[in-house]
This record gives C-alpha cells, structure tokens and sequence, in this order.
C-alpha cells in the first residue's frame, strides 16, 4: 500500500521539478516565489492530476489479477518459510 502511494506522490511532483529544472535551465531562481505564478502553479496542478489518473489507469490494466484462493506466508512443519502464493 505504501508504495502505490509513493507511486503515486512521485507521479504528482513530476510536473513540478521538471519545471523547477526547466527555470534552472533558463537561468532563474526556482526558490523564487516570483517565478510560480498562479497561472503556471494552476497548470502545473491539471498536468500533475492527469499524470496521475494516467497512472492509475496504466498501472490497473497492466496487473494481472489472481485467481484462486490466496495461501498467506507462513512457517511449514519443517521451519522452512513459505511466502504468499494463490492456489488454483
């Protein structure tokens, strides 16, 4: 769960530091708040929402759904460690 989150979170910044590096490039000051305008913010804002709806998209048609019945990890009679695996 916590790194679709951080999936998530890296998509939505994204936007936000390739423009900081494209400021950088023009030769400003990305720590200037003069330089984020409302209007770039406001952009930057819809790429980023949209970056990460695409991502939600790609990432549920491209994971492969499991069927069957899934076992959790566990310790067999041995003391060998099995991880989680679904059954057929």
């Amino acid at each position: 769960m916590l790194r679709a989150f951080f999936e998530g979170f890296f998509l939505f910044l994204l936007p936000f530091a390739g423009f900081a590096v494209f400021l950088l490039l023009e030769g400003q000051n990305p720590l200037h708040p003069a330089v984020w305008s409302r209007k770039a913010l406001s952009w930057l804002t819809i790429g980023a929402l949209a970056l990460c709806v695409v991502g939600v998209v790609a990432v549920g048609t491209k994971t492969s759904l499991e069927n069957g019945t899934f076992v959790p990890s566990h310790v067999d009679k041995d003391g060998n460690f099995v991880p989680g695996q679904f059954k057929q």
